[in-house]
């Protein structure tokens, strides 16, 4: 059985110093957000074998923040995921997958797409919402349209910021 956790990066700030998107980093909401997702999965004592993530700054960090928690290793970044359409994403998970838990971070629409795409489940992601879908299978190059079963999602305390 195979788990997949699609985690939408941490609240950006509107604008980046370059004047590009891609360069847009977390605010103080997002970094909170994220912290709050990582100390949650930690205390589930989740093991993740491998964090898949676009190249973005607001990804990057999100998935450095969430790596701090969990000690998964090195993080695999692809700036081709960067606002990747649904089947750009399922195809770097079920080609790189490694392991039985694979984490990716990502952005909206793409991300909130996957979940319909892999499992029928419409959902539309807030940021720092996760997301988890199992498998029952035992290869990553299987993940493809409605094989994932819903378990559930988790979404950070946004009162508590």
């Amino acid at each position: 059985m195979l788990n997949l956790f699609l985690l939408r990066h941490g609240k950006a700030s509107k604008d980046a110093a370059s004047g590009i998107d891609f360069d847009r980093k977390l605010n103080k909401k997002g970094t909170a957000q994220c912290n709050q997702i990582g100390y949650i999965l930690a205390e589930k004592e989740l093991v993740i074998d491998q964090i898949i993530s676009s190249g973005a700054a607001r990804t990057v960090e999100t998935a450095e923040i969430i790596n701090h928690y969990l000690k998964s290793g090195p993080i695999s970044f692809h700036d081709d995921l960067y606002l990747a359409p649904p089947q750009k994403i399922v195809q770097a998970i079920s080609s790189n997958g490694k392991g039985k838990n694979v984490l990716y971070v990502g952005h909206n629409f793409g991300i909130s797409d996957v979940c319909d795409y892999l499992s029928g489940h419409a959902m539309s992601l807030s940021t720092s919402q996760l997301v988890h879908f199992s498998f029952d299978f035992d290869d990553w190059q299987l993940v493809s349209k409605d094989t994932a079963a819903f378990v559930e999602t988790i979404v950070p305390d946004v009162h508590s910021f």
